[in-house]
Parts: structure tokens; sequence; C-alpha cells
């Protein structure tokens, strides 16, 4: 049986649509029926760039929703017709395992069993940015877990979380909440209801000219993270760091623009923190993840979803989505597209 796949032949070339044979799982794996892709602007930077060493031709993409097809031998927690949520991780580079085409293979150390009241839609808007917001805060930066059974009570702590109205950022504004922090976020006006829907303390105004001294004056912060990563955020927390004393901060990798030096007693850790996830010595993160925050915590309320914006007209439109993603065309939700619509 065959399937479309839109693939990438070369390091920066466009995105062509092909016919692909439908893989067969091996032990451990299984085999998705995708019915919502979640573009990421990541995609993108590694089409134009060629950031991540790939072989070619490849499949991009790293999350997607669907429908279970088959299983192989050993899988045990997920059956064919369950819903599912994927993450490709960065052990699972080749073809078989890319999001861009209909049907592909999935580990099921890396995939979400998803109850009945959770939609492909959320789960596929928001799986992605969920394993970088619980790699970052819980692993990498010691923070609590959300309390996913009853509501967390204040730990006396404050975040300050810049980028509330990002997908990734409104996720962590989520996340933080449920664990009990205290979190002073950013929006722009436009998306100010939707930010505040999420728990935070304060919410301030990212275009007035006057963010710095707002920043500040919410202060001292236990935490600081920026969801964003350019240079015109680092321009805001650097300062405000240095001014009381120094400090760590952490950040998305920043993807575009130069940068100025730190100052000295300013550090900054940014890395790619979902792969941290990757790693076997935090297989009980992993486990917690896709089988309990994710699936339960969206069926609960504890985490929300991110808004998702579909793009119509199937495997054809994948270029036109990495596109609308470089040029930051999409804004506040996440790039869906169904491959078998």
């Amino acid at each position: 049986m065959s399937q479309q796949a839109a693939v990438i032949r070369a390091a920066h070339a466009q995105l062509v649509v092909e016919e692909h044979s439908i893989p067969t799982p091996r032990p451990g794996q299984l085999l998705v029926k995708i019915r919502a892709i979640g573009f990421s602007p990541l995609e993108a930077k590694i089409q134009k760039y060629a950031m991540i060493p790939l072989s070619y031709p490849n499949v991009l993409g790293t999350s997607y929703a669907g429908i279970v097809e088959s299983v192989g031998e050993g899988v045990t927690k997920i059956k064919t017709g369950d819903k599912v949520a994927v993450v490709r991780t960065r052990f699972q580079m080749r073809s078989e395992s890319g999001a861009f085409q209909q049907y592909a293979l999935a580990a099921e150390t890396s995939t979400s069993k998803l109850p009945e009241t959770v939609s492909l839609e959320d789960a596929a808007s928001t799986i992605l940015n969920l394993a970088a917001i619980a790699s970052a805060f819980s692993i990498v930066m010691g923070l609590d877990r959300p309390s996913l059974a009853e509501k967390a009570k204040p730990n006396g702590k404050k975040i300050f979380l810049y980028g509330g109205s990002s997908p990734a950022g409104g996720l962590g504004v989520s996340y933080a909440v449920a664990a009990g922090y205290t979190v002073v976020t950013t929006s722009s006006p436009a998306n100010k209801d939707f930010v505040q829907s999420l728990g935070p303390a304060v919410i301030l105004d990212h275009t007035a000219s006057d963010i710095a001294d707002e920043i500040a004056s919410h202060g001292p912060y236990d935490t600081i993270f920026d969801a964003i990563g350019f240079p015109v955020v680092t321009d805001l927390i650097a300062p405000y760091l240095s001014s009381v004393g120094g400090g760590i901060y952490y950040s998305f990798v920043p993807l575009t623009g130069s940068e100025k030096p730190l100052p000295g007693n300013v550090q900054r850790v940014s890395q790619p923190f979902s792969f941290a996830m990757d790693e076997e010595k935090n297989h009980e993160s992993r486990d917690w993840f896709y089988d309990e925050l994710l699936p339960k915590g969206l069926e609960s309320g504890v985490i929300v979803p991110t808004r998702a914006q579909w793009l119509e007209g199937g495997l054809a439109k994948a270029q036109e989505a990495l596109d609308l993603m470089l040029a930051g065309k999409v804004t506040g939700r996440k790039l869906l597209l169904d491959p078998n619509a």
C-alpha cells in the first residue's frame, strides 16, 4: 500500500509531494494515520538553514495526532483504533517517523494515548511545546510539577515568563500556575484576554514603552524564563538581572538575529530543552509526561490547549505552512494540517 508524503530531497530544498510505501511497525512501534500535523518554527529553520544533520531525502515534521492503524510486537499501552498524539524524538530521524505524511511510525515511549474527551486538535496543538516546557521547568530548572488531582497551594515563589501569548509561553503559564507558582508574564493587548484565562497574577503589555520598568517593578523573581528567544527580549532581561546583582535565566534557543554580549554577572541557559526528556536517565519524567500530564492535564483543564489555526489543502500546503512559520505569520496559535483530508 502507498501513501503521500511531503519530502525534502536535499538540504535547503523545497518540499515535494511523493508516493511512499506505508511502513510496517517494528517491535515497540505503532503505525499512526495522521489527522493533525503540528507545525513548528524549528522545522522551517531546519529546512532553510539545515540546522540539524539529516540523511536525504527525508520527511520532516516533529509532532502530530491521529488514529493507531496497527502496533508492533511488545506494545502494551496502546492498541489499534486508539487516539494518540506523538512527538518524534531526535533518535527517530528516518523518513518513516516524520510527520509530513499520511502515515508514520511512532515509538510507544513517545506516544500519548488520548482520552475520548480530548480532541486530536487540542493534542496536536499542545504536545510538542508542552514537552519542551515540562522538560525545561521540571528537568532542567528543577521546578515543581503541576498537580493534576487538586488545585495546587501557592508555594510562595514567583516566576517571570516572557511571552505568555506564544504557544509555548502560554503552556508555560498554565504549567507554572498549576504547580503553585505566582506568574508574571507578558502579552500584547490583542491576546490579553486569552492569557488572563491561563491564571497569571500579572500580565504586562510587551508593546509598552516602559516595559523594562514594569518588569523591574514586579520583581524580584525566583526564576526567569524567556519563551521567545529573540535578542529584543535578552535586551530586557539581561540588564534587569544585572541590576539586581546578576543571576541565571533560561531561554529557548535563539533562532534569529545577533546579540550583544551578556553582562558579566548574567548567565543564560539556552538549549533544546525537550532533548532532556529523550535521555534514559529521565525516563520517569518522560513516562509521566506521556501517560499523565498531556492526556490527564488536557482532560481536566489543568493544561489549557494552545489555540489552533488550520491550513486547508492537505500535504500540498505543507511548504506553505513552513513559509508561514519562517515569516512569522502565525502568532499565538499552532498551525495544523490534516494530510488525510
